[in-house]
């Protein structure tokens, strides 16, 4: 009876071995470091930095383009006076200056 025990167990133990091996790889395969899951959430993570990049290269160019305005080369003298005087909230004494607001005996 220990014999046929013995040889069950010796016919079982190489097919055991060979699940839990394909077990251990194929877990590995889905919930590992280079898994499938991971494979998603890197993919993700690569979506979210791609978009950050581009929003940040869009914002680089409104600024190279912002300082290329006013740089020496190719400054434009009424654009300067016109960013001044929005920023200063100023006008030119020659300028013409027209109030649009509406009257108060029309309200």
């Amino acid at each position: 009876m220990l014999r046929a025990i013995r040889n069950q167990l010796r016919a079982a133990v190489p097919p055991i071995l060979l699940l839990a091996i394909t077990y251990y790889f194929g877990w590995n395969a889905v919930h590992g470091q280079s898994g499938l899951e991971m494979q998603r959430v890197q993919k993700r993570e690569l979506a979210q930095a791609i978009a950050r990049n581009d929003a940040v290269a869009a914002e680089q160019a409104a600024w190279q383009t912002k300082i290329a305005d006013l740089s020496s080369q190719s400054i434009h003298r009424d654009m300067l006076d016109e960013q001044a005087r929005a920023v200063l909230n100023l006008a030119n004494p020659s300028d013409l200056v027209i109030d649009l607001s509406t009257p108060k005996a029309a309200q």
